[in-house]
């Protein structure tokens, strides 16, 4: 077989560069024009598209790790940039019209079910978090069509209600499948348990739909959805997202830990949320598979009410907040001595 002398000549070569972000993605306040994280199927313009979401992915991280890095600092508001600054602005009701009409927005399956083994629950709470009035845990799988074709991914979420320090519940993620490292890498950073699937599918029929997460040969994680009668659709629709906009995690910092919630946050919201344009009530059936430590929380193969629906964001959703709500340990310059946790003020 005859060598590739380009192959060859790179193998040789004592000077080599890898370059990850272009130069004039580098600076923090790049971000880009419209619709150019999209890619239109030429390998140059979907490389661009890569490089544009991880220079995304990388000033948001960067953004947060400071945030968390600050013992002075309580919240941060569109990643520092303050209110009313948003990290990618707005788009306009014809932008947003186009995007609906081509099919983008976020899509899933969700449902609440009440915990069937609150010992469970309690255990996978870590201080300072406690017991919510109302224990309640959040499946869905979401098909994150928001960025086009090259940065289109899916996410499972498993997450239980929390009461923070500060008095507000939130949902704590506990389980979260993606499907590619990059969405992996940002979730751990940011303290989201999250794990790289074998596969992840979502399939979508008139009045059903299946999303399955397959993980080293088994399914580990699914949702089966059924059109049908509920209980309240009313209560249902007040779930909207489930976990959507008010999370909390544990975020890294060197010899210690940083809760914080994520989201729009409570006093800081200034819009109306993701226009909702497929909504559809029905029965979903929720399978864990038995051998991870949080299977106990529901009923093997669970039934309960829940939904299939399909939402977009970008008309006015307000700012993004993120709220610091307890240290555990860390460096000697969080304030000298290490103490066990130690929460803001509120």
């Amino acid at each position: 077989m005859a060598v590739n002398p380009e192959v060859e000549e790179q193998a040789q070569s004592n000077n080599i560069t890898n370059v990850s972000v272009p130069e004039d993605l580098a600076n923090p306040n790049s971000f880009g024009g419209f619709n150019e994280e999209y890619g239109d199927g030429e390998s140059e313009e979907d490389r661009r598209a890569q490089q544009l979401k991880l220079s995304r992915s990388r000033i948001s991280l960067d953004g947060v790790e400071a945030f968390a890095n600050d013992p002075n600092a309580n919240w941060l508001v569109n990643m520092g940039r303050g209110p009313g600054h948003l990290i990618v602005p707005d788009l306009t009701p014809e932008q947003l019209d186009e995007k609906i009409a081509n099919g983008e927005g976020t899509r899933g399956v969700f449902t609440v079910i009440e915990p069937s083994d609150l010992d469970v629950y309690r255990s996978l709470l870590p201080a300072p978090l406690k017991m919510p009035k109302h224990p309640l845990v959040g499946a869905t799988l979401l098909d994150m069509n928001t960025h086009g074709r090259v940065n289109r991914f899916l996410e499972g979420r498993l997450s239980i209600k929390a009461l923070c320090p500060d008095g507000l519940e939130s949902w704590l993620v506990i389980s979260t499948p993606v499907p590619y490292n990059l969405q992996c890498r940002e979730g751990v950073i940011w303290g989201w348990p999250k794990y790289v699937a074998d596969h992840i599918s979502l399939d979508r029929e008139e009045n059903s739909a299946r999303a399955e997460v397959m993980y080293q040969g088994e399914v580990r994680y699914s949702l089966d959805f059924t059109a049908g009668p509920v209980k309240d659709e009313k209560v249902l629709k007040a779930f909207g997202r489930v976990e959507g906009g008010n999370t909390v995690s544990w975020h890294w910092i060197q010899g210690g830990a940083v809760l914080m919630r994520q989201g729009r946050g409570l006093g800081f919201d200034t819009g109306p949320g993701p226009r909702i344009v497929d909504w559809q009530a029905g029965q979903v059936k929720v399978h864990i598979k038995q051998s991870d430590k949080w299977a106990g929380l529901i009923s093997e193969d669970s039934v309960s009410d829940g939904c299939y629906q399909r939402f977009i964001g970008g008309g006015g959703q307000g700012d993004s907040v993120w709220t610091k709500l307890a240290t555990v340990g860390g460096m000697a310059r969080h304030h000298g001595q290490s103490v066990p946790i130690r929460i803001p003020k509120f």
